[in-house]
């Protein structure tokens, strides 16, 4: 079955989401529906989602068949997970001066909205089973099998290595790279990604408005998880209330 990963950049530039007024928590679950796991750093066994969590480097997350999950990291970039999917978060570090994002995509679909930030160092990859995407300001979106990475690029430019080979792909074309083959490249979009772009052309409203409220106040993933810590804890006051008025 194919699976597809998008990695899309918004035009705006990150400028007031920093680690120096912004939020300790480099990255979190944002919002989730269905059955979406994690599996931490060292831990044996995946464990279901309760409420929005922050991640850290080195956790996976997969969703099951009707699931979907949105991460948001500190500077803004906006991850999407459809259904039956699955991704490593391998490298989150975010500062002042740096921001250095790795992302092993395993298999299904997802979306990337990956914010352009001014930072005297920045690397942003998303390595898939045939492929290495290096994030250049760019929108793009990749579809992934056991065989072929399938790869189409909305804005900007991206470098494309793979089978030990650099391909440079223009906006509005799209490359093939097979695990054994070089990358081919299409001067137009499948209905696959065209498909793909209407979905992030509505995706991308969606997270531009979360931007606008990083910008707007300091430390906003910490202020959400708490809210949603608190809302859970609510929850599970009320649910015990309620069980004790039936004895």
């Amino acid at each position: 079955m194919k699976t597809l990963l998008v990695v899309f950049i918004l035009g705006m530039t990150c400028g007031a989401v920093s680690a120096a007024g912004g939020s300790s928590a480099t990255a979190c679950v944002y919002k989730y529906a269905g059955d979406v796991q994690l599996l931490e750093p060292g831990a044996a066994a995946w464990h279901s989602l309760k409420s929005s969590v922050p991640l850290r480097e080195g956790t996976r997350i997969r969703t099951g068949a009707g699931a979907t999950c949105e991460v948001l990291a500190g500077d803004g970039t906006f991850i999407n997970l459809y259904e039956n999917s699955e991704t490593v978060m391998e490298t989150l570090r975010f500062d002042a001066d740096t921001r250095e994002y790795g992302f092993n995509f395993i298999k299904g679909r997802i979306l990337w909205l990956a914010a352009k930030i001014k930072r005297k160092a920045s690397r942003f990859e998303v390595r898939t089973p045939s492929a290495v995407c290096a994030v250049r300001g760019t929108d793009f979106s990749i579809a992934v099998s056991s065989a072929a990475s399938d790869i189409g690029l909305f804005e900007g430019q991206l470098d494309i290595q793979s089978n030990g080979r650099e391909t440079v792909l223009s906006a509005g074309s799209e490359a093939m790279a097979g695990p054994d083959s070089e990358v081919t490249v299409s001067p137009r979009f499948s209905a696959l990604m065209k498909a793909e772009k209407r979905r992030y052309l509505k995706l991308k409203k969606y997270a531009e408005n979360i931007r606008s409220k990083m910008a707007a106040r300091d430390g906003f993933i910490d202020e959400f998880l708490q809210n949603r810590q608190k809302k859970l804890q609510d929850l599970e006051i009320r649910r015990l209330g309620k069980l004790n008025k039936r004895k």
